[in-house]
């Protein structure tokens, strides 16, 4: 039996949110914790939003919770980018 994630908008009551990682089954606690990840951090940045992780094991259980907030995915977005630099060519 595979594990299942369900992501939802800003706590445990919000709205679910439907991506890859809740429609597909994943075989290892590790496979759904990165789709889920994956799938939280662009909804957060598309929608600013915190969004709420939940993967249940096999058994049904709560196997991981945690919770990606907006305003941290936006800050290590705008701290990786590349700053410009102006070079001057003198012949």
């Amino acid at each position: 039996m595979p594990y299942r994630v369900e992501l939802r908008e800003q706590h445990n009551h919000g709205h679910l949110i439907c991506s890859p990682a809740t429609s597909e089954p994943h075989h290892s606690l590790q496979a759904a914790g990165e789709a889920a990840r994956q799938d939280a951090v662009e909804h957060a940045k598309a929608h600013r939003v915190d969004v709420r992780v939940q993967i249940y094991a096999p058994s049904g259980q709560l196997a991981l919770g945690t919770q990606v907030r907006h305003f941290e995915v936006a800050a290590a977005r705008s701290a990786a980018r590349p700053r410009l630099v102006a070079v001057s060519g003198g012949r």
